[in-house]
């Protein structure tokens, strides 16, 4: 009998419905952002660049590159963690202060 060992580190591929599925609820995790705090996690993840350019290309400091970085991604997560409970979770500016 032979068994086909697949290696441990092997990416792991959804299918197309949960792609698509993990696309949806970043993009309504993106919307609800703040245009300022959208635009650091685009450069930063979608457009590669490391925070300290993110910081000189949209002229702020980069503590406050910084803050705007955490501050969304846990915006985020509170959006996508809220979407599997209930349909439209409220996210608000006093949550992150």
């Amino acid at each position: 009998m032979e068994v086909e060992l697949l290696p441990v580190d092997a990416p792991v591929v959804g299918d197309v419905a949960s792609i698509v599925a993990d696309r949806d609820l970043l993009d309504a995790a993106l919307k609800r952002l703040q245009p300022e705090q959208r635009a650091v996690i685009v450069m930063h993840y979608y457009l590669g660049m490391p925070l300290p350019d993110v910081a000189s290309a949209l002229g702020i400091p980069i503590g406050t590159a910084k803050s705007r970085h955490h501050r969304s991604l846990q915006a985020m997560r509170l959006t996508i963690d809220g979407d599997s409970t209930s349909p439209n979770p409220p996210v608000t500016g006093e949550q992150f202060a």
